[in-house]
């Protein structure tokens, strides 16, 4: 009977840690993080919670996105477009344009664009449009069906949908989230 037991454990624990219930590592009491990842944190993240209120888009992945594409605020694009998002000139954009050569990725190869973003006068508005751009398109509507707690899935379900042209996105954003305890806080 122990020994059937022992099992069930076994296989109750590897499958919780392959769908995201638990945590492979235990997590730290301290998290150390590099002082530009630390800054943005403290200075964006009530944005993150308040877009997360209003949407369901899971907290970690909010950072993660916002901090994968503006490089934690420091990008070109932060700094002169108040993009945190990378979210590009799309059709029903009315507002302003900043245009920059950005990498893009086709047929598992990089190459170099020149693409147009879409500029904010405010941070806060970055954020509140990526949360309608996910709302508002339907092929990101599956995404919104995912646990709001399994953070894999969402950047999955992220990259699936064309948010990014990168074949690593997800897993950039998995190891963003991972590395810096995102989902921790």
């Amino acid at each position: 009977m122990t020994r059937i037991f022992g099992k069930f454990w076994i296989f109750l624990a590897a499958f919780a840690a392959i769908y995201g219930f638990v945590r492979r590592d235990a997590p730290s009491s301290v998290v150390a993080r590099p002082e530009n990842v630390q800054h943005y944190l403290n200075k964006y993240r009530y944005l993150s919670v308040e877009l997360n209120q209003q949407t369901g888009i899971p907290l970690p992945i909010i950072l993660a996105v916002a901090g994968l594409e503006s490089n934690w605020g420091s990008s070109e694009l932060a700094q002169q477009a108040n993009n945190h998002f990378g979210l590009k000139i799309k059709e029903d954009w009315e507002g302003q344009e900043y245009c920059i050569v950005t990498e893009e990725f086709a047929n598992g190869f990089s190459y170099q664009s020149f693409e147009c973003f879409r500029k904010y006068p405010l941070i806060r508005q970055s954020y509140q449009d990526f949360g309608r751009f996910l709302q508002n398109r339907e092929h990101y509507r599956d995404m919104f069906r995912q646990p709001a707690w399994n953070y894999y899935r969402w950047a999955a379900s992220l990259q699936k949908s064309g948010y990014a042209t990168d074949p690593e996105y997800a897993q950039k954003l998995i190891r963003l989230i991972e590395t810096y305890r995102l989902d921790e806080l």
